[in-house]
Parts: structure tokens; sequence; C-alpha cells
């Protein structure tokens, strides 16, 4: 119940409330207590007065003829009902006469009498006859009106009490409040900087210790918000300064360098087609020579406005500036959006082109790079393709080669992703917990589950990435294709559902090791599958191990209203958060300081390039930024020792990539009819 704590305002309330009830309690219990005291003390007073007057009453009645009066005077005094037993013995201890009354109903709860019982003491009186003595008198008075006496009294006492106990815990409410009022929100600017927001609070307590804690708390934020700023601006600059061509701010040959080295690393993990296309705004010599250098950067611009707003269409597109004359963009495509993407460039060349330009206002080609491909190879390829389109006046720029991968007809595409959707649809998606699992296992022989661990300095896992596969009939398929495919026929929800739905079912093996699985864009904002995603989760999370959910930079930024909404509901299951390709943007670092994640992955362009000293001070700035404000920094695609060594004399929280441990299949880190444990990847060969 109280798992993460209780809170001051309420064990302050607990407390006084109570001291309140035992000083009640102790009060009341006192006040009957006396009471009872003072009515035994009457009691007593009472039988003892009753002795000494009946027994000189009946002195004179001593003879064995005069007793008879004596006991009628004495049954006169008894029927009162006032005395509980009057009793009459000679000096031999014989009992002369004796009238006891019976206990009745006193009209009071039998747990008051048991709690506070009196006890009327038994009072005696010497009979004289004359000067000889001839017996004893004993008298104890009846206790039943004295027991409504303080029954009464002890409710009235009760009442008044309870009443002033009320009052008076009221009182302390109300001020308790105001004085503690302002820890609320000295716990909410607490709570925020625990979720990486940092806002001041205004709040001025009258309590001067508390006044204290928040001019301390305003301070450390504002010395950690000037502190981000400066060195946020720090690392956007030197960003820009290494990556952005200053004329267009697109990025330049250097950026697009790293990003086609790091797109080709990830082939082994997702077998994704990539295309690198170059544009060439061939006639800007003619307009420097005629119309003069100012009018050649307006060609330039024109250029960079016309060709990023055909990439902003295009699916982790960037269009970069590699010289002069040339532009150059990079883009996961499928064999079909390519030719759209050559149809479209060609198109918006036409319209563009006028007699102005004597040799056209640009040309393009595009072409597929392949597994392994160097670079300088791919763009000799694409350099011979647009001067023979120069010469030859060919609008079409998609230049063919020779692809690794099986092209797939439309109809084709309609039976894989069927067979990769059905299945959940029809069987998996109404299936109860218990059945799970079984219903699953089906889906072993169209995905693979791929692990690769993220590790410290010390070999100590921090977590382990997952990657799906996709494979018909032993094919190993494109991830870009497949998604992008599932994107046009219209069942790329259920897709997605389908790998999470495989991917908890082979985690149940795994107890203790935290695993990461990858949000794409589109669900990351998509309602229906995040609300599907949690309560897939909520229902199996006995059965999984701690998770972690990746997502693009490039996605978070899409909306970041709904990405501070699937953080704040991951959070609430205890699921860790990680931003991947941070950086890739080259935009500013200021989102994430209102972001509750707890882990970001620099951009892996960064990490090819760490050998470099402005990219190592830029790297170093940016782990100054997250663990300024509480966020761990990892490093992908670490492919050799040297880069290693470069980034653990930075500080780097984690390092991930071939040059550690490679990406292995599930099914050989874990046997399939394992139990319910993990094998550390540290059992993985090292390369």
């Amino acid at each position: 119940m109280f798992r993460k704590g209780m809170s001051l305002r309420l064990q302050l309330y607990l407390l006084i409330a109570c001291l309140s009830l035992f000083s009640f309690s102790a009060a009341l219990y006192n006040n009957v207590s006396n009471m009872r005291d003072y009515l035994n003390e009457q009691l007593a007073s009472h039988a003892q007065g009753a002795a000494h007057s009946l027994g000189l009453s009946i002195s004179p009645y001593m003879d064995e003829e005069g007793l008879v009066i004596a006991e009628t005077m004495t049954n006169a005094i008894f029927d009162s009902g006032y005395y509980q037993h009057i009793t009459f013995t000679n000096l031999d201890g014989k009992v002369l006469f004796n009238r006891d009354n019976p206990q009745g109903n006193f009209a009071v709860p039998q747990w008051f009498i048991d709690w506070f019982t009196l006890t009327p003491p038994v009072m005696t009186s010497e009979v004289s006859d004359g000067w000889r003595i001839a017996g004893q008198l004993e008298v104890q008075s009846h206790a039943g009106t004295s027991y409504k006496s303080l029954w009464d009294h002890a409710v009235d006492t009760f009442s008044t009490t309870l009443l002033q106990l009320f009052v008076a815990l009221l009182c302390v409410y109300f001020i308790l409040k105001a004085v503690l009022n302002p820890l609320r929100y000295i716990e909410k600017q607490a709570e925020s900087v625990i979720q990486k927001r940092f806002t001041l609070n205004s709040i001025n307590p009258f309590t001067s210790e508390l006044r204290t804690v928040v001019n301390a708390i305003n301070r450390m934020v504002e010395n950690v918000q000037r502190s981000f700023n400066e060195q946020t601006k720090l690392a956007e600059a030197l960003s820009h300064e290494v990556y952005i061509d200053p004329h267009t701010g697109l990025p330049n040959r250097r950026a697009l360098l790293k990003r086609f080295e790091s797109i080709q690393a990830e082939y082994d993990v997702h077998g994704n087609r990539f295309y690198l296309g170059l544009v060439s705004m061939t006639s800007l010599k003619q307009i420097n020579d005629i119309e003069g250098y100012g009018s050649g950067d307006d060609y330039i611009l024109s250029g960079a406005q016309l060709f990023s707003q055909q990439m902003s269409s295009l699916q982790d597109a960037t269009l970069y500036r590699i010289s002069g004359s040339e532009f150059a963009f990079l883009s996961l495509l499928t064999e079909e959006a390519a030719n759209e993407v050559d149809q479209q460039l060609a198109a918006s060349i036409m319209i563009e082109s006028s007699s102005r330009f004597s040799h056209g206002f640009a040309k393009h080609s595009l072409t597929q790079v392949n597994q392994q491909e160097d670079f300088t190879e791919v763009v000799k390829r694409l350099d011979h393709q647009l001067v023979h389109n120069q010469y030859a006046e060919n609008n079409k720029g998609l230049v063919s080669a020779e692809s690794m991968q099986k092209n797939h007809s439309r109809e084709e595409w309609v039976g894989i992703l069927t067979q990769f959707t059905e299945y959940f649809k029809n069987e998996i998606s109404n299936s109860n917990s218990k059945d799970f699992s079984i219903k699953c296992i089906p889906l072993d022989k169209i995905f693979d589950l791929m692990l690769q661990p993220v590790v410290d300095d010390n070999q100590t896992i921090l977590y382990v990435e997952s990657f799906v596969r996709f494979k018909v009939d032993g094919e190993i398929l494109s991830t870009l294709d497949v998604f992008a495919m599932a994107e046009r026929l219209g069942v790329l929800q259920e897709l997605e559902q389908a790998v999470i739905c495989f991917i908890f079912y082979k985690l149940q093996h795994i107890e203790h090791t935290r695993v990461a699985i990858n949000i794409s864009n589109r669900a990351l904002h998509n309602p229906v599958f995040t609300d599907w995603l949690f309560d897939l989760y909520q229902k199996m999370h006995k059965t999984l191990p701690p998770l972690l959910y990746e997502f693009n930079e490039s996605g978070a930024m899409l909306s970041l209203e709904s990405t501070e909404k699937f953080i704040r509901r991951a959070k609430k299951l205890d699921i860790d958060i990680a931003i991947e390709r941070f950086g890739s943007s080259l935009s500013s670092f200021c989102y994430i300081r209102n972001l509750n994640i707890d882990y970001i992955k620099i951009d892996p362009t960064y990490v090819r390039d760490i050998a470099e000293a402005d990219t190592r001070f830029f790297v170093q700035t940016v782990i100054q930024i997250c663990h300024g404000i509480g966020i761990k920094i990892i490093a992908p695609q670490v492919e050799s020792s040297m880069i290693g060594e470069h980034f653990s004399l930075m500080n780097i929280d984690g390092l991930q990539g071939n040059g550690l441990y490679a990406v292995r299949n599930f099914s050989t880190i874990i046997p399939a009819n394992a139990t319910n444990t993990w094998i550390k990847c540290t059992t993985v060969e090292r390369l």
C-alpha cells in the first residue's frame, strides 16, 4: 500500500490524530474514573449515615419482643430501594434479621458496568441496649442510581470532549494545510526534475525552513538550465560548423559519408536496400558568368528548396549539398518508391527548366546501393549516368544495379503480408493470456528474433536490443520493404501487432535482463496501437522481463505531445525509454529536457567519425548535457576496438556493436526448450 512511502503531510496528520485520540481517550477515562470514585465515596457516606441513624432508631427495641419492631423499621428504610442489603447480627455473630436487594437492570450497558464497576462499601454501626452492646448493623448502599448517574455523566463528557476534539482537529488541519501547502509545490518541482523537466517554483513559503528549501531547489534548477542551454548552444553550433553547408543550411558531404556508412552497417540487421541520388545544377557556371555570383547563389538556393520539398515525402530521406553545384540524397526506398521518386524529380526539373538555363535547370541520377558496396563506386556510377543524361538529354535518372535481393511482384507481396497478418487477426488477437504462448508458436516460421547486448565498460549488460527479421521460404526479406508494402496494402497496424506478439512470446524465456523493443514512428503516435500495446503488456507483464522501448529521434519530434503521453504511460508500468539516432536531425537538442527518458543513442554517424577531434568534442559536449539531466548515453555500431577505446575515455555509459558482440539469433542463444532463464550475452563470441 505504501510502496512509494508515506507523505510528510499524512504522517503529521496521523501523528496529531493519534495524539489527539490518545489525549481524548485518557481525559475521558480519567474523568469517568474520578466520577466513579466520587460516587463510591457518596455511596459509602450514604451507607454510613443510614447505619448510624437506623442503629439509633432500633436501639430501644433490642429485647426479644422489640426485635419485631426493629425489623419493621428496617424494612421501611430498606424498601426505599437505595440499599443493597441491611443485616443485623448479635454479639455471637447470629443474624437476627437480613434484607437483600437483588441485582436488577440498571439501564446501563453491561460493558460500561464491566469497565467502571462501582463497589459500594459495607458500613457498620454498633447497636446498644442501654449500657450493653446488643449487636452490629451492616448497611450497603445500592449502586443502581449511581450507575445511571455515572453513565449519563460519561455520555455528556464524551459528547463535549468529542466536540472539542473535532474543533481542535479542524483547526490543526487548516493550520497544517497552510504551513505544509508549499510542500506540494516543492514535491511537484522535485518530480519534474526527476522527469527531466526543470521548472522554477514561484511560491514563497511563510515557514523559513521551507523557504530555504524552495530557494535552494530553484537555484539548482537555474544552474542546470543555464548549463544545459550553454552546452546545447555549443553543441548545436559545433554540429552546424562540422556537418552543415553554410549557404543552404543542408547537411554537407561529410555528413553524407557518415550516414552512408551507418546505413551500410545496419544491412546485416534489417536487410534494407537504400538508394543514393545525385542532382547536378548544370547551369551554375553559365549563371555565374552571365548574371553574377549573387544570381548563382540564388540559383543554388532555389534548387535546394525544390529538392528539399521532394525529399520531405520520403521515408528517412535527407538532402545533402556535397559540392558547389551538386546535391545528393539518401533514402530507404522500395523499388516501386524509387521509380516514383525518379519520375517526380524528372517532372519537377522539367517544370523549372527554361531558356534561362541553357544546360537545363538540373540533371539527376538515382541508384540502389548493394551490401558492402563502396561509396566511391556508387558515386562513379551516378556520375556516369549524369554525364550520359547531359549529352543524351535524358530525363530518366534511375540507374540499375545488381541487386542482392529478389524483387517481388505486388501479388506476391499480398500473399506474403497475408501470411504475416491473417494468423494474428484470426488466432492471436482474441486469445487469452493462458493460450497466448501456444497461439504464437506458428510465428516462428515467418519471424526470427535477433538480439544484441548493450554493455558498459565492465562488460555488464545494460539491456539487450531485439530485432525481428521476416522470412518466407528461407528468404530473408528487407524490413523496409515489408513495412512499406504493409502500409501500402493497409495492414501495417496488424503487422506491427503481430511482431509485438512474437517478441513477447519469445521473451518469456528471459527473466531479469532488460530487453529493448523498437517502436516505429507511426506506431508511436497511433493511439489505437499504443492502447493495444500497453493493454497487452499489463496482461503479460508477469511472464515478461523488464522492458525498454526505443524509438527514433525523428519519430519523437513528429509530435512531442503524443511522445510525452507515450512515455508517461510507459513509466507508470516501469518501462524504460531510449531515443536512438540522437543528433541525426541536426536540430535543437532542447526537446530532451522535457522528456522523461533513460537512454540516448547518439547517431552512428558520430560514432564512425569519433577519431576526428571536432566530433569527439561534440560528442563529449552531448555526454555532459545528458549526464547533467540524468540521461545515460550509448554509442551504437561500435565496429572496432579503437572506436570503443575513444568512447571509454569519454565516460560513455554504454556501447553496442559488432566490435563487441554480434547480432545473434535468439534460438542460438536460448534453445527452444529452455526454461525461464537468460544465458548472458557475455557468452557470445567476441569478434
